[in-house]
């Protein structure tokens, strides 16, 4: 879509919309508290459509030109007001079942179809491999990701507002082109390899999340994020899941840096945890950014959300906290009685 001019289609807010705007603008201040129930879909099957009319049936090594573009964008919305679910807005994303950041790094891509799931395998063995194929980005991922954002800026008639994709940060990444081994044993036996692998990958995110940006309309001058809160600026959201097999020290000395970097090339930055690998808290409450922390509440053996109370309370003493997943009514009513209103949201999922 050359010539694409996301401006063009830029959203204006009506009133009740302006007005959850500006509760948006004072929560990531820390004045307000934000609540939204929504539905948690099951994963399931992998619905895979194929550019050659089919949907998968089989698992498959997923490469771009395999794709429906067309159907992972989905119809055109008739034109109407930005919708609303709770204190969320609603939105939608480039379909996020993809590793988008792995593939275009090049990462073979094996999409699982009743497991329901992509995987990305190792894209190097050694460091000479990886020399010789640094800054070398997949330009076939690369332009499907740019295609399918400016599709969906398109086709959601202002129904919907475009957020960035699902995008693995640093670590994660490190993790899927070097696997956890060669990731892990670098600290030690490759520093200097390693940090320049670090930033690449994060130069990389950076690259791929503005590319996404100069193709989203913007929201009454501001952008909506991946869980649906609007900002008066640009927005991304990352996370260090593979900080969970590393200890505080190693996450702060080698990864906090790219996280901070990523977010300070926005406005306004979430960095997405889990509530069973919270150890990375203390150094990310040290930094102005990322501004807000998510938490993602797994389920058991991980420690249920009513016990880290005393955890999100911490965070609310210095950031904005997201608190997402599937809680019942009773426990979001705990959490609202027991924790700071001023900067908490509470996405609270339900089986549909």
């Amino acid at each position: 879509m050359d010539g694409y001019d996301p401006k063009r289609h830029e959203v204006s807010l009506d009133d009740e919309g302006a007005a959850l705007a500006e509760r948006h603008r004072r929560w990531w201040e820390r004045k307000g508290a934000l609540m939204a129930w929504t539905a948690d879909p099951s994963m399931g099957d992998l619905w895979l459509p194929l550019s050659d009319g089919t949907v998968a049936t089989h698992d498959l090594e997923l490469t771009p030109d395999l794709l429906d573009l067309d159907r992972l964008a989905g119809e055109a919305r008739e034109p109407g007001p930005l919708e609303r679910n709770g204190d969320q807005f609603a939105f939608v994303l480039p379909y996020m079942r993809i590793p988008w950041v792995e593939a275009i790094l090049g990462c073979p891509v094996q999409a699982t179809i009743r497991g329901g799931s992509m995987r990305t395998r190792s894209l190097v063995k050694d460091w000479d491999e990886w020399q010789s194929r640094r800054g070398q980005l997949h330009q076939g991922w690369f332009d499907a990701l740019k295609e399918l954002t400016s599709m969906l800026a398109e086709r959601s008639a202002g129904r919907r507002a475009v957020a960035q994709t699902l995008m693995r940060g640093p670590s994660d990444l490190a993790e899927a082109a070097l696997g956890p081994e060669m990731m892990c044993f670098s600290m030690y036996d490759h520093p200097r390899e390693l940090g320049a692998f670090l930033e690449t990958v994060t130069e990389a995110f950076i690259a791929i999340l503005n590319t996404q940006l100069e193709r989203i309309p913007p929201v009454d001058g501001g952008y909506v994020n991946y869980f649906g809160i609007w900002a008066p600026g640009t927005v991304v959201r990352t996370q260090c899941d593979a900080s969970s097999f590393l200890s505080p020290a190693h996450y702060k000395e080698w990864f906090l840096p790219c996280d901070e970097r990523i977010s300070e090339a926005v406005g306004y930055a979430t960095i997405h945890l889990h509530s069973g690998s919270l150890h990375t808290v203390p150094a990310l409450l040290n930094v102005e950014r990322p501004q807000a922390i998510q938490i993602t509440l797994d389920p058991a053996p991980s420690p249920p959300p009513l016990s880290l109370i005393p955890t999100f309370r911490r965070i609310l003493e210095a950031k904005p906290a997201i608190i997402d997943g599937r809680l019942t009514a009773e426990e979001v009513h705990i959490l609202e009685e027991e924790l700071p209103s001023d900067g908490c949201c509470i996405l609270a999922r339900y089986e549909p």
